[in-house]
């Protein structure tokens, strides 16, 4: 578990997150306040479970399939609640690590499918290691991932050769993690921006290939990398210390996209790929304190995500 819960009454609960100044989630009663040491959001939440108690035992214990489905209602109505407080379309797609049935998955939110922007650079630092791990190589990849380097990752996708050649070498990777429906972008559609950036990436998509990026031995290295990002992009995930992740954004239409992909690790070692974004028609600024509610919400309910281990 990321969070203590300590239970003071039925209408009352709050949580301790360990966690380093500047990256603390609080929750108590019916606020969700996020700290980012300099400033803080209060976000309406549920105040708890009912105490009503029905009469009498059911005579059988639910089945595995009617407990899922309730945690997956229970979570949905929770996370409309920040829905309703956001401007924009925002989701959360969640997915349990060694996972073997989409029956586990939980997707929330209105927003499902955008441009990848820098979450491509995943998949594509992953392809380039492939082909080479060289001084060069690793460096760029450190910077792609790290940093957010256009001009690193630029490189990698000129090193497996550009165009159809290098999108062909990142799509390999997304089918190794399982995604075998994103089609990688081979050429530039928008100047000024890179192919590989435009790739249309569904969150559901995002989030398997993150719960697959943690079995995958040719991506240790890069999921190593995502847990060292550099501290003005610690937003989002980044508010949660056990997060390994990368972001990506850009501008959309009248808007500004931001979404992030990574992986949460529990304290009994098991993990779960998760997908965030937010399509914010306030900017840039805005998109990234609306992922760090999202990524408060979801450290207040992660006890009620699936999530399992690597099967090898």
């Amino acid at each position: 578990m990321l969070c203590i819960f300590f239970s003071v009454s039925i209408s009352l609960m709050t949580v301790s997150c360990a966690g380093s100044p500047g990256r603390t989630t609080i929750r108590s009663a019916s606020t969700l306040v996020e700290s980012t040491g300099t400033s803080s959001t209060a976000v309406v939440m549920p105040t708890g479970m009912s105490s009503v108690r029905a009469a009498s035992k059911p005579t059988q214990p639910p089945s595995a399939s009617d407990t899922t489905s309730a945690a997956h209602d229970s979570l949905a109505r929770s996370f409309d609640l920040i829905r309703r407080q956001i401007p924009g379309e925002i989701g959360i797609a969640l997915v349990p690590v060694g996972g073997d049935t989409k029956k586990s998955e939980i997707v929330l939110g209105t927003f499902r499918s955008g441009v990848a922007w820098s979450t491509s650079k995943v998949p594509l630092s992953i392809a380039a290691l492939n082909r080479s791990t060289s001084a060069q190589t690793l460096e760029l990849v450190h910077r792609a991932i790290t940093e957010s380097d256009n001009n690193s990752a630029q490189s990698l996708w000129l090193k497996l050769g550009g165009g159809t050649a290098a999108a062909t070498a990142v799509q390999s990777v997304l089918k190794e993690g399982g995604d075998n429906t994103t089609v990688v972008q081979a050429a530039v559609v928008r100047p000024g921006y890179t192919a590989f950036g435009q790739t249309e990436w569904s969150l559901i998509s995002s989030a398997r290939f993150a719960a697959a990026l943690a079995c995958m031995p040719d991506g240790q290295s890069v999921l190593q990398l995502m847990g060292h990002v550099t501290s003005s992009q610690q937003w989002g995930l980044g508010q949660i210390n056990v997060a390994r992740f990368k972001g990506g954004w850009g501008p959309e239409g009248s808007g500004y996209l931001v979404r992030q992909l990574g992986v949460i690790s529990r304290t009994d070692g098991s993990q779960f790929g998760v997908a965030i974004a937010v399509r914010s028609p306030q900017g840039f600024g805005a998109g990234t304190t609306d992922l760090s509610l999202i990524a408060g919400w979801l450290l207040a309910h992660e006890g009620e995500v699936e999530s399992g281990n690597c099967q090898r």
